[in-house]
């Protein structure tokens, strides 16, 4: 009886304590906050694996775009369309202001002479004069002398307008700039070139020094713009060098009276006699007296002349110079940038440097 009661009173108490526990354990849950809802909401991180699209590059775009708006003004410019061209020639040269080696200043200034040309021709263009049927015919001597005066100085007047319409004009362009323009087998100007030319058919080369690179036969018309645009990269690439042939030692067979005159069998059998040396003559000393320049000028677009020759634009190797000091110039359009004088020594080549 006494251990029946024992168990009953554990089992009340066991009884209480679970039901404190559970009581206290959903009034902490009541009294927690809620958890936000984007806090339980996971966002998936971004994935980075993947590197964003490369921009192209915006330098190749304004290149080709610049190159473009060049061409178009040269078409203007052979269409007399002077107000387009200086258009597309100030765009272009907005893209590319920092272009050292571009010829786009020049072309701009011949577009823009082109133009102020063609307007004040227009506004100077004279306008014919009906003559007066009531003026009276002069009768005194200076009376008719000045009439003659003003009679020959119209006729002078109106004969200027055709004799400058009897030519036209002829615009060369080369890539890169800076080449020698010939026409008719004379040197002129260099690259871009505005030159006013007589109507007819002309011979025009681009050369680099004394290597003519193009040549062409062109037909320009009175009053008329011809353009003449050629890409001559490949033709001014350097060459490599071809190796130079190793020398062979000839030889000399003796003669049959030497083998006769020899004893058979002995050391001297097949050995031929030997030959002096020749002297030296005099075309080999003149190459002596002579030397070679390098020029280079990684600072500076233009070409070089030597002794008041051009060889082109650099690096230039110009061989078999007169040994002693030679004038090296720098020419930027025809005008001289820079100049220096070098000393050409003798069998020697000598690397200059122009900064």
């Amino acid at each position: 009886m006494k251990n029946q009661k024992t168990w009953v009173a554990v089992i009340l108490l066991g009884t209480v304590a679970v039901n404190a526990g559970a009581y206290l354990m959903v009034r902490s849950r009541k009294a927690a906050p809620s958890e936000p809802v984007a806090a339980r909401t996971r966002v998936p991180p971004p994935d980075v694996s993947s590197p964003p699209p490369a921009a192209p590059p915006s330098e190749d775009v304004n290149g080709g775009l610049a190159r473009a708006l060049r061409a178009s003004g040269l078409a203007a410019l052979e269409d007399r369309d002077y107000d387009r061209a200086v258009a597309q020639f100030t765009e272009a040269l907005k893209l590319r202001p920092n272009d050292k080696d571009s010829d786009l200043p020049r072309l701009l200034g011949i577009a823009t002479d082109l133009r102020s040309r063609d307007q004040s021709r227009t506004a100077q263009a004279p306008t014919p004069r009906e003559p007066s049927p009531s003026r009276a015919p002069p009768r005194t001597r200076a009376a008719k002398l000045a009439a003659a005066r003003a009679a020959r100085e119209q006729q002078a007047a109106q004969a200027a307008p055709q004799e400058e319409a009897k030519g036209g004009l002829l615009l060369v362009t080369s890539t890169p700039p800076g080449l020698v323009v010939m026409v008719d087998g004379r040197a002129v100007d260099m690259t871009p070139a505005r030159l006013p030319v007589s109507a007819g058919t002309h011979r025009v080369v681009l050369a680099q020094g004394e290597r003519r690179l193009y040549e062409e036969t062109v037909e320009v018309d009175s009053e008329s713009v011809r353009s003449l645009n050629r890409d001559l990269t490949a033709e001014l690439t350097p060459q490599a060098p071809k190796p130079a042939a190793s020398p062979v030692a000839a030889v000399v067979p003796a003669s049959p009276a030497a083998a006769s005159a020899a004893p058979s069998g002995g050391p001297g059998a097949n050995t031929p006699e030997p030959t002096p040396p020749p002297k030296p003559s005099v075309a080999s000393a003149a190459v002596a007296q002579r030397g070679d320049l390098e020029v280079t000028s990684p600072g500076l677009y233009g070409e070089v002349w030597i002794n008041g020759r051009p060889y082109g634009f650099p690096p230039i190797s110009a061989q078999a110079l007169p040994s002693g000091p030679a004038r090296v110039e720098v020419r930027v359009n025809g005008e001289v940038k820079r100049r220096m004088t070098v000393e050409v020594e003798p069998g020697r080549s000598t690397r200059v440097r122009v900064k």
